[in-house]
């Protein structure tokens, strides 16, 4: 079952070598149809076609560089034309696309635009605390800039990023904190990678189907956050009950909410016995996308919400 929003079950796949990489909503299927040389849309109501319905790369774009240029050159286009909001946030940021995390990329494309076609996307997300003198938990969080081309003026975790093409998920995780946070070398020999949580969403900008690599540091009480690359507007110490509320409320980024709501659940301050929702809440933390994307046949695919 689908919200009533949703347009789940008006997308199309995005196949390439026969392969399902991506959903693309209807509005951006439209966009894609002005490219017949690269793309070639196949509706429910196309008639001597014997392909599933979906919209497939060229045949012709053999190599994974290939398609990648065809891409940026499409994606360009549609910024020039600047009908769709994605586009507006462009980053001259590229993502690898593969099926899985471990598959290997079938091409990339920018970042500002992976949400048009759908792309599963990975990123990095930074859990920074410290324990008050009297003991307690305290958590930094982030305010973003108000310049920031998506979320802006929002509350985020200390540090996090897209996973860039061409950096492991530990060189991303080092990268964001030290350009972000300004967390010198001695703090982050105690940086631990603690899990993933993945979701999957759409908005005006499209879907999201996102693998979030989650990282906790623990940082001395005497640490303060400085940002370095202008996301970030400043910094908040704040006690735990404080986060809480932040999280629920629409000022936070929400993939961000969801990042914090797992640290809760691994460091016990949420528990089976204090939340009546736990089982679901865990559950909706890890939605299955690697599954999913990997059990992506010609007739059709879901994305459970």
């Amino acid at each position: 079952m689908y919200p009533e929003s949703s347009s789940w079950e008006e997308c199309l796949g995005l196949y390439v070598e026969k392969v399902q990489v991506g959903v693309v909503r209807k509005d951006i299927v439209e966009k894609l149809v002005q490219f017949p040389d690269i793309f070639e849309v196949v509706k429910a109501d196309s008639e001597g076609n014997e392909k599933p319905p979906g919209v497939y790369l060229s045949q012709y774009l053999l190599l994974p560089e290939d398609r990648t240029k065809a891409l940026d050159h499409v994606m360009r286009v549609l910024r020039q034309q600047d009908e769709l909001v994605a586009l507006r946030g462009w980053r001259d940021e590229m993502y690898n696309v593969m099926r899985t995390f471990s598959g290997r990329p079938y091409f990339q494309v920018e970042r500002a635009a992976s949400s048009l076609i759908g792309v599963m996307t990975y990123g990095v997300h930074i859990n920074g605390y410290t324990y008050s003198p009297d003991g307690k938990l305290m958590m930094w969080i982030g305010h973003r800039s108000k310049s920031k081309p998506t979320y802006p003026d929002m509350y985020d975790n200390m540090s996090a990023g897209g996973l860039t093409a061409g950096l492991s998920v530990m060189e991303c995780a080092l990268k964001e904190c030290s350009e972000e946070a300004a967390v010198p070398d001695e703090h982050l020999k105690h940086l631990k990678q603690v899990g993933l949580v993945s979701c999957c969403y759409e908005n005006e900008k499209g879907v999201f189907p996102e693998n979030l690599f989650v990282f906790d540091l623990e940082l001395p009480a005497d640490f303060k956050p400085v940002n370095r690359d202008g996301e970030m507007d400043t910094f908040y110490l704040l006690p735990l009950d404080k986060v809480k509320e932040l999280i629920i409320g629409d000022g936070f980024k929400p993939n961000c909410a969801l990042v914090i709501l797992d640290f809760f659940i691994r460091h016990g301050i949420i528990t089976a016995d204090s939340e009546p929702n736990y089982c679901l809440l865990v559950e909706q933390l890890h939605v299955p996308l690697q599954t999913i994307f990997s059990k992506f046949d010609k007739h059709q695919f879901c994305i459970p919400t």
